[in-house]
């Protein structure tokens, strides 16, 4: 009786909340997005329908801003699925909370609480924006999506939208830094019915959305040929292209303005279509380099040793709060990950993600959530698929 209550009032709130964030979204429309879309270069062309009936939309995630880009396109209110991780940012979290009143949700976590506020907006006529993806491609190809999400999207029991954002890698790509003025638009791909829905089995409807939200950012800019234009175009491409493919070392790679180098001597530029260049640099493109890297991870991984200075690692409370456990040396084994002399075995992990330019997150079989993140930036994309290629044996 008290849980039925409690959900009443939960929806109550909803709806009262509802009005006020149609006529903000409204006014940001107007007003604060238009700005955005020149310094990023969206060009919709017009507004995109979704019909009368509550959905899901889905889109692949490649810049900080995807979901203001696929509310601006279509005509309506939209409630988006965003990382806890933001709640944890004082400024920022709290403003995204009052002027988007998000779904916040543990990236990879069952995220139960969250599925069930979903299920109540949906019920209640709201439509609700997700990538399933759960983090911003690094390589120029959309992420593998979260396994869970053709389950959880089939007991929502609603049509399905899928949208895909072209040109936002090389907008914004996850480890670098600034803006780069080019092309960005929102396409819609597909809309599946309710009924689709429900005759599909969780592995057909994965493969689906897997379809609909696919992007390689190379091969769409082969035929758009838009130059994205900025004066840091390498900065920070060590944080993603991790190994050196001349000399085998991990984490050589330094980067300055459009240029990129190693100490043993490969030296590389980055252009304005995202193309690299260089000397004994036998790579063309980001995700040639990284596909390679990953590769290189799953045949030396019982060798390998990942090890990044001045880090630190915090536990999260249910409370969205941290505190630091200890602070010291990251070190990655087959055997074990550990930060300073807080030691965590890779058998205890039962997931692993990531967020900002590689900031990890970890979850333990003892319901332990952590955070590896210091002063010093450090490749997590590398600690992450290190992990990945080991669960996977």
């Amino acid at each position: 009786m008290a849980d039925s209550r409690a959900k009443k009032k939960k929806t109550e709130r909803m709806e009262k909340r509802y009005g006020f964030d149609k006529a903000l979204i409204r006014i940001l429309c107007c007003t604060v997005v238009p700005v955005l879309k020149i310094r990023y270069g969206v060009k919709n062309k017009g507004k995109l329908s979704l019909g009368e009936e509550p959905c899901v939309v889905l889109f692949n995630h490649v810049t900080d801003l995807d979901a203001v880009w696929v509310m601006d396109a279509f005509k309506k209110q939209m409630y988006c699925v965003a990382s806890e991780h933001v709640l944890r940012t004082p400024f920022f979290g709290k403003l995204l909370n009052v002027l988007f009143a998000p779904v916040f949700i543990k990236k990879g976590a069952s995220g139960a609480g969250a599925v069930m506020e979903i299920i109540r907006h949906l019920k209640s006529g709201h439509c609700i924006l997700m990538a399933p993806e759960g983090v911003k491609s690094g390589n120029g190809l959309t992420n593998p999506l979260v396994p869970s999400t053709a389950a959880v999207l089939k007991k929502m029991k609603c049509k399905i939208v899928t949208v895909r954002i072209h040109g936002g890698y090389f907008t914004n790509p996850r480890w670098g830094k600034g803006i780069r003025r080019g092309f960005m638009s929102v396409e819609k791909v597909r809309e599946y019915t309710k009924e689709e829905t429900a005759r599909m089995t969780p592995e057909q409807l994965h493969d689906m959305i897997k379809a609909d939200l696919f992007e390689d950012a190379y091969a769409f800019n082969a035929e758009k040929k838009a130059a994205y234009r900025g004066k840091n175009l390498a900065e920070g491409i060590g944080e993603e292209l991790f190994l050196c493919p001349c000399c085998q070392k991990f984490f050589s790679i330094h980067s300055k303005g459009r240029h990129f180098f190693c100490d043993c001597g490969m030296q590389g530029t980055m252009n304005e279509y995202g193309l690299l260049k260089g000397k004994k640099l036998p790579f063309s493109t980001i995700t040639e380099w990284d596909l390679w890297q990953s590769d290189y991870i799953s045949k030396a991984r019982d060798s390998i040793v990942l090890t990044s200075p001045g880090q630190a690692i915090r536990v999260i409370t249910r409370e969205h709060k941290n505190y630091v456990l200890d602070k010291g040396d990251l070190t990655l084994t087959c055997e074990f990950l550990k930060v300073g002399e807080k030691k965590i075995p890779v058998a205890d992990i039962v997931d692993i993600s990531y967020y900002g330019y590689g900031i990890l997150l970890i979850f333990t079989t003892s319901g332990d959530y952590y955070e590896i993140r210091g002063e010093e930036r450090y490749p997590g994309v590398a600690y992450y698929k290190f992990i990945q290629k080991i669960k996977e044996t």
